[in-house]
C-alpha cells in the first residue's frame, strides 16, 4: 500500500492509506477568517437526537470503538502547522444519517508548552465540537460520540471544522503555536472498526502514561483540588472536583492538567479549591470542597463526598463515561459504561440509568465515572472499595483487570455470569465474595434505604423545634 508522506510518521505499526490534504491559513490574525456561517459559542451546546442528525461520528453503532486524541510535538520540525489530512469521504460525499467510526489525532507544539499542558490542550480542541452549532459530543477520549445536523451540513467541511480546533486551541492556550490535524473516517474499505481499533492500541499507552504521573500522589499530600464547571452549561447545579486520585467523569482532564489549566486561565472554567480540612478521611469529605461545592451549585449541595457512590456522591452531569450504582437487593456496587449496550441488574441499560441521575443533581447511589477512575487509590472507598463491588460487563472487567485486587477478580459478576438479582447473589454466596462476611448479615445482604435526590440521610436532618 503507499504511503501518504502526510501520515506516515503518526502511527508505528499502523499504515495509513493515502489522504487528502489541505492547508488553513497560519495566520493569526485569520484563525476564524471564512467561519462567518458557522455559529460557535457556549450557547450552541446541545445534545442532536435521532432525526436530526446527517453525520454520525462513533457512538452505540460502533461500541464506541473511535477516539479524539491530542498528542504535543517534541520538535517543531515534527508536524507542519495548519495541514488537515483527511483519510475518507468528505461530508457533502456521504449520504444523510451516515455513521462511521473515526479517529481523530490533533498534533500541537510549543516552545514552552510541557507534558502537564497535554490534556488541557485536548480539552481545548474538543471544544470546537461541544460550542459549535450543529455539532454536539458526548464521552471523551476513546468512548467520544460526535452527530452532526442536517441544517449544517451544507456549510460545513472538514477543513472548517478543523479550523476551529486549531483556531479554539491557539485561541485558548497561547502557548501553542503550531496545530496540525489528521482525521481518519473508518469506512468499510480501510477495514472499519478493526482498523480504528489497532490505531487506538497505539493511542492508550500515551493515556496511561499521562494518568501515571499522579496516580501515587495522595489528596492529603496537596493544598489544593481544581473544579471544573464547563458542564454547569447542561447541568447548572453541578461540579466535578479534580484531586490527583479523581479524575473528571469524561475522562479527559489530570488533576496536573487541571493544575496547568488553572496557571493559564485562572479565569476559566476550571477553579482553584482549597481543600481545607479533612472531615472524613474514608468517605474523602473536605471542608474547602464543601464550602466550594455549595456556593457553585447555587447552594443546593451542602455535602461531597469524593469516595463514595452511595452517600453524598458528588454530583451527576451527563458526559459521563461510566457509572457506579448501588444494587440493593444484594448491597453492592456495579459498574456500567457508555459503550456497554446490555442491562445490568438494575434490570436497566446505561442510557436509563443516566437519565435517571443526569443533570446536576446528587443521586444517593449513583456516581458518575471515567473507565481511569477505577485505577485511583481513593475508588469507592468511602463504600467499601472493590470489596463491595459485584458486578460489572465482562470487557470493562478486563480492561481494568490490573486495578482490581486479585482475591476478588473471579468473584465479581458479569453479563456472563448473571444480571438478575436474585442469581446474582446466588453467585456471590457461592464465590465467598467479601461482601458476604463484611456487609451482609447472617449470610443474607440488607438493604440501604437511599434519600431521594439532593435530600439528606436522616442522621443529617435537625429535628423542627417543638
Amino acid at each position: 500500500m503507499v504511503i501518504n508522506k502526510a501520515t506516515e510518521t503518526w502511527y508505528k505499526n499502523v499504515k495509513l492509506p493515502p489522504g487528502k490534504i489541505y492547508q488553513l491559513d497560519t495566520d493569526l490574525d485569520k484563525l476564524f477568517a471564512g467561519l462567518d456561517d458557522i455559529g460557535t459559542g457556549p450557547w450552541y451546546l446541545g445534545e442532536i437526537r435521532k432525526g436530526r442528525w446527517y453525520l454520525e461520528l462513533g457512538g452505540p453503532k460502533h461500541n464506541y470503538t473511535s477516539y479524539s486524541f491530542s498528542e504535543l510535538a517534541e520538535n517543531p520540525e515534527d508536524l507542519v502547522d495548519g495541514r488537515v489530512t483527511v483519510i475518507g469521504p468528505e461530508i457533502h460525499e456521504m449520504p444523510p444519517e451516515t455513521s462511521l467510526p473515526y479517529a481523530l489525532h490533533v498534533r500541537s507544539w510549543g516552545p514552552e508548552i510541557n507534558i502537564d499542558l497535554s490534556d488541557y490542550v485536548e480539552r481545548n480542541a474538543g471544544q470546537a465540537f461541544v460550542f459549535c452549532d450543529g455539532w454536539s459530543q458526548l464521552g471523551g477520549r476513546a468512548s467520544t460520540w460526535l452527530r452532526m445536523t442536517k441544517e449544517i451540513q451544507p456549510r460545513m467541511s472538514w477543513l472548517k471544522i478543523s479550523q476551529l480546533i486549531r483556531a479554539y486551541t491557539i485561541t485558548n492556550c497561547p502557548l501553542v503555536e503550531k496545530v496540525e490535524i489528521m482525521w481518519v473516517l473508518g469506512t468499510p474499505e480501510i477495514g472499519g472498526v478493526e482498523f480504528i481499533s489497532k490505531m487506538l492500541e497505539e493511542v492508550k499507552p500515551m493515556w496511561e502514561a499521562s494518568d501515571a504521573r499522579t496516580l501515587d500522589i495522595n489528596d492529603e499530600e496537596v493544598d489544593n483540588f481544581y473544579a471544573c464547571v464547563i458542564c454547569k452549561l447542561i447541568a447548572p447545579n453541578h461540579v466535578c472536583i479534580l484531586a490527583p486520585s479523581i479524575k473528571p467523569y469524561c475522562g479527559v482532564m489530570t488533576y496536573s492538567a487541571a493544575k496547568a489549566a488553572y496557571s493559564v486561565d485562572p479565569y476559566g472554567y476550571v477553579g482553584e479549591v482549597p481543600r481545607g480540612e479533612c472531615i472524613d478521611h474514608v468517605a474523602g469529605r473536605y471542608a474547602g470542597v464543601d464550602e466550594f461545592v455549595y456556593e457553585r451549585s447555587n447552594y443546593k449541595h451542602h455535602k461531597y463526598n469524593l469516595y463514595s457512590a452511595i452517600k453524598y456522591p458528588s454530583s451527576n452531569c451527563g458526559c459521563f463515561e461510566a457509572v457506579a450504582f448501588y444494587i440493593p437487593q444484594v448491597d453492592g456496587i456495579g459498574i456500567t459504561a457508555r459503550r456497554h449496550s446490555g442491562e445490568t441488574p438494575l434490570g436497566l441499560p446505561f442510557s436509563k440509568i443516566a437519565g435517571l441521575m443526569s443533570g446536576g443533581n446528587q443521586n444517593h447511589g449513583f456516581q458518575g465515572i471515567c473507565i481511569a477512575r477505577t485505577k485511583g487509590r481513593t475508588f469507592l472507598q468511602g463504600d467499601g472499595g472493590w470489596s463491595r463491588v459485584v458486578w460489572m460487563p465482562k470487557s470493562i472487567k478486563v480492561e481494568v483487570a490490573d486495578a482490581i485486587p486479585e482475591e476478588i477478580y473471579d468473584k465479581i459478576a458479569t453479563e456472563e455470569d448473571t444480571i438478575d438479582v436474585s442469581g446474582l447473589e446466588k453467585f456471590l454466596r457461592e464465590k465467598r465474595h467479601p461482601i458476604v462476611e463484611k456487609y451482609w448479615k447472617d449470610g443474607k445482604p440488607v438493604p440501604l434505604t437511599l434519600p431521594g435526590a439532593d435530600e439528606l440521610w436522616p442522621e443529617d436532618m435537625v429535628a423542627e423545634p417543638a
